[in-house]
Order: C-alpha cells, then sequence, then structure tokens
C-alpha cells in the first residue's frame, strides 16, 4: 500500500499573466509579482513587479510602479519604470513618466512630464522617438 504525500500549497509563478477583461471596472490598489494587461478600466494604485500592457482598449487612471509599461491605451497618472516606458501608436498617456528609458512611436500622444532615471543599461537609448 502506497503512502500518500501531501504536498504543500504551491505559490503562483512569478510569470503568471494577470487580465483585466473588457467590460471589468477595477477601483482600488493592486500588487502582484505577475505581469498584468489591461484591457478594461483601473481606478487605483498598480505596484507590479513586472511588466504592465494597458492595452488598446484599456483605460488606466492611477499610479503604477512597475518593470516596464506599455500603454497602447489611455493612462491618466504617474508610470515609474525601472525599465522601459513604451507609448505605442495608438497610446495616450497624460500624466508624469519616471523611467529609465521612454520610446514615443509615431502617432502615440503624450502629454506631461518626463524624469530619466540614472545608471540604466548603456544599450538602452534614454528617449526614443520610433
Amino acid at each position: 500500500m502506497a503512502m500518500l504525500n501531501k504536498a504543500k500549497p504551491q505559490r503562483r509563478s512569478a510569470g503568471t499573466d494577470t487580465l483585466i477583461g473588457e467590460g471589468t471596472l477595477w477601483e482600488g490598489s493592486c500588487t502582484s509579482e505577475a505581469d498584468i494587461r489591461i484591457e478594461g478600466e483601473v481606478v487605483g494604485d498598480l505596484r507590479i513587479s513586472g511588466e504592465v500592457v494597458i492595452g488598446e482598449k484599456g483605460i488606466v487612471r492611477s499610479e503604477i510602479t512597475a518593470k516596464d509599461v506599455t500603454i497602447a491605451g489611455r493612462m491618466e497618472g504617474t508610470v515609474k519604470a525601472d525599465g522601459v516606458v513604451r507609448i505605442t501608436a495608438t497610446g495616450k498617456l497624460f500624466g508624469t513618466v519616471q523611467a529609465g528609458s521612454l520610446i514615443i512611436e509615431k502617432g502615440a500622444v503624450f502629454q506631461g512630464n518626463s524624469h530619466m532615471i540614472e545608471g540604466t543599461d548603456d544599450r538602452i537609448f534614454p528617449c526614443a522617438v520610433v
């Protein structure tokens, strides 16, 4: 007769993506080790260890602190990223950016202020318009 091995519950992987889908309104703060993709609406602060992607239909009114942030939808507030903040051609950012590097694609909207973080990787251009 075999003995049953009772394993401890496993924590979710830091690589697990979190999706806030279209038609969803999230109000309140969120802290996560996983990447997050927003296609709905978020009102509240986000503290994400990985990457935040605001999809084309996403709307965020918040302060985001993350490793990297990609904005393809609408962002109003403050974005703080140790790595790259990218505003795609469909993206709109109204607020303040503090990042290692900032990439603004042709057609994007950025109205606000930017502050570059010192000590970034020399292979990344601090600011680029593509």
